[in-house]
C-alpha cells in the first residue's frame, strides 16, 4: 500500500528561511535565464494578453523574472523569500511596487490577469498543497488567460538523501529531504497524467507537457526532469 501522510504540513517559516539562505550564498546570481521564458514571451506576444498584467509565482531574485519584465511585459512577481525580493528589487527593472512578499496558497487579489507564470515553485509541498495550487492558479485567471508551468517531473533521480512520503494512483510523489538545502521540506514530483488531471476544469491545453531532461554533472549522478506545458483559462 502506498505511504500516506497526514501529519507533515508545509511550514513556510522554514520554507522561507532556507530560500532566504540559498539567496544570500548566491543562488541563481549568476545563471542565465531559461529557454522557457523566450517560450512565454513568443507566445504572449501571439496572443492578445501581451499588455495585460502578469503573475510571477516564485520570482525569486530575477533570473528568469528580470528578462520578462525588462521586455515590457507588466509582470507582478510574488515570493516567499524576502531576501530574494531584496536582491530583485536592487536590480535594473525590477519596480518595487510589482514585488509581493506572500505565500502564494494564501495570495488573494481583486483583479484578475491575463497570465500566470510558475516556474520551479509548484513543487514545494505536500499532495494538498498541489491541490491548493491549481485552483488557486484557476481563480487567478482571467477567461481566456495563459498559465505557463514549469514543475519537477516524477522520473527525476532524486538526488539528496530523502524519504518518499506520498504517492498518488497517477504516479506522482512527495518526498521530504533529509540532506541539502532543502531539507526538512516536502517536495512534490509530477506525473504527466496527474498534470493534465489537475488541469482537467478550467483549462485548455495549449502546449503538451514535455520533458526537459538536465543529466547531472560529474562527480554528481543522475539527471533532473522538469515539465514544461501551456494551458488557457477556459
Amino acid at each position: 500500500m502506498p505511504p500516506r501522510v497526514t501529519t507533515i504540513k508545509t511550514n513556510r517559516s522554514l520554507v522561507s528561511a532556507r530560500w532566504d539562505t540559498e539567496y544570500r550564498e548566491g543562488r541563481y546570481a549568476d545563471d542565465p535565464p531559461l529557454p522557457f521564458t523566450e517560450e512565454i514571451l513568443a507566445t504572449l506576444r501571439a496572443s492578445s494578453l501581451a499588455e495585460s498584467k502578469g503573475l510571477y509565482i516564485g520570482c525569486g531574485n530575477g533570473r528568469n523574472y528580470l528578462p520578462l519584465a525588462r521586455s515590457g511585459l507588466r509582470l507582478f512577481g510574488l515570493d516567499l523569500s524576502v531576501e530574494a525580493l531584496r536582491q530583485l528589487a536592487a536590480r535594473e527593472s525590477a519596480k518595487p511596487a510589482r514585488l509581493i512578499c506572500a505565500d502564494f496558497r494564501e495570495f488573494a487579489s481583486q483583479h484578475r490577469f491575463g497570465y500566470v507564470i510558475a516556474i520551479q515553485v509548484l513543487q514545494h509541498g505536500v499532495a494538498a498543497d498541489v491541490s491548493k495550487y491549481f485552483s488557486r492558479v484557476r481563480s487567478l485567471l482571467s477567461l481566456g488567460g495563459l498559465f505557463f508551468l514549469r514543475v519537477n517531473a516524477a522520473s527525476t533521480q532524486v538526488r539528496w538523501p530523502h524519504t518518499v512520503i506520498e504517492r498518488n494512483e497517477l504516479g506522482g510523489f512527495t518526498v521530504l529531504y533529509e540532506a541539502g538545502p532543502k531539507r526538512g521540506l516536502p517536495v512534490h514530483f509530477y506525473a504527466r497524467d496527474e498534470l493534465l488531471a489537475l488541469t482537467r476544469d478550467g483549462f485548455a491545453l495549449l502546449a503538451e507537457p514535455r520533458e526537459d531532461v538536465a543529466v547531472r554533472t560529474p562527480p554528481e549522478e543522475g539527471r533532473w526532469v522538469q515539465w514544461e506545458a501551456i494551458w488557457k483559462r477556459t
